[in-house]
């Protein structure tokens, strides 16, 4: 062998040494894919895995959430505000100053302390709130009602946005996000996707070797439209998509952990909106005003989309995504199955 030969021969050798490693730390890293159709809550889990696992949010990346916030509060408000022309309840707001300068602003406008004092000055308004309570025949995303709650605060002077306040900011997600984290001495990847319809395309048949998938619903959607659809139902979506994901060949190996999100909003809804009022719903047969009956309905209606049965398990949660103690106890049941569901699938533990 030529000293030409045994270069190339030990570069081959170091090349194929690496590849073999590299390949070893891909199959023992854990893939989550998180999956949910639009406005379901999964972007929020996304970034309670941040605060839970990851580095925490930077001074500067605090600042940089403020104009996101303050947009999501001027989008929404302004929605009411139009809303209420749309249901001719102009002439009942009896804050009329306020109505006219929150009209006047750009979603884009900073929140100066005379803009908060509009704003709430609005939402405390009767004839606004007539307006919020028929917001599931609008696109709002409903989970504003805590920035209203907060807005003296977010509208001071020094205002940083905190964990919770950034957990509630909505940008919708375009494309993949990814994210790593070691937990427990093992490495995770996880994965955020678009939800939209439009965006699906772009995703379902790029994550077959996912270690587990956690697809995320809102439960107290089940009477609100699609924000891309008017026509369809949120929750049938998230119920189609779901049978979509769990029928598909790709995940056939993939653990499946079911987050019914927003139990929150869920929560307070049944009480004032019966489920069986929803056309799609109207065979519920539970209890008005009910939570665990109402949760149990919801969670057959997902369960009955497994055609595999028991071959393919599904675990289930009910979760509220903006409160990080109830994500950090939920994940970390989630962990211990996802661990020993990646060992059977490395071989390393039998069925």
């Amino acid at each position: 062998m030529t000293e030409e030969e045994k270069r190339n021969y030990l570069k081959n050798k170091e090349i194929n040494e690496m590849m073999e490693r590299n390949a070893k730390l891909e199959a023992e890293k854990i893939k989550l894919l998180l999956l949910g159709a639009g406005e379901s809550g999964k972007s929020t889990i996304f970034k309670q895995m941040k605060v839970i696992y990851g580095k925490t949010f930077t001074e500067e990346e605090r600042r940089q959430h403020t104009s996101t916030i303050y947009s999501n509060i001027l989008t929404a408000i302004k929605i009411l505000c139009d809303q209420a022309a749309v249901y001719n309840m102009v002439s009942k707001i009896e804050v009329q100053k306020s109505f006219e300068l929150v009209k006047a602003l750009d979603e884009n406008d900073a929140i100066t302390e005379d803009v908060g004092n509009a704003i709430k000055a609005l939402w405390a308004d009767p004839g606004i709130q007539e307006v919020w309570k028929r917001r599931s025949e609008y696109q709002i995303i409903e989970s504003v009602k805590y920035y209203f709650d907060r807005i003296d605060v977010i509208a001071s002077r020094d205002y940083i946005p905190q964990n919770e306040d950034i957990m509630y900011s909505r940008v919708r997600t375009s494309g993949i996000v990814t994210e790593s984290y070691e937990i427990d001495g093992a490495k995770f990847e996880m994965y955020d996707v678009g939800g939209q319809r439009n965006e699906r395309k772009k995703w379902i048949h790029c994550f077959e070797d996912v270690t587990a998938i956690i697809f995320v619903a809102a439960l107290s959607e089940y009477d609100q439209k699609l924000f891309e659809d008017a026509s369809a139902n949120r929750m049938i979506e998230a119920l189609d998509l779901f049978d979509e994901i769990i029928n598909n060949a790709f995940f056939r190996k993939s653990s499946i952990i079911l987050f019914l999100n927003k139990r929150d909003l869920f929560e307070e809804k049944v009480k004032t909106t019966p489920i069986r009022d929803t056309p799609a719903f109207s065979d519920y047969s539970g209890p008005d005003g009910d939570y665990d009956a109402g949760l149990s309905y919801f969670l057959k209606k997902f369960l009955a989309r497994n055609k595999s049965g028991a071959d393919h398990q599904i675990y289930h949660h009910a979760t509220c995504a903006t409160d990080t103690k109830n994500v950090r106890v939920v994940f970390n049941s989630c962990k211990d199955i996802i661990l020993r569901e990646n060992l059977k699938n490395s071989g390393f533990m039998d069925d």
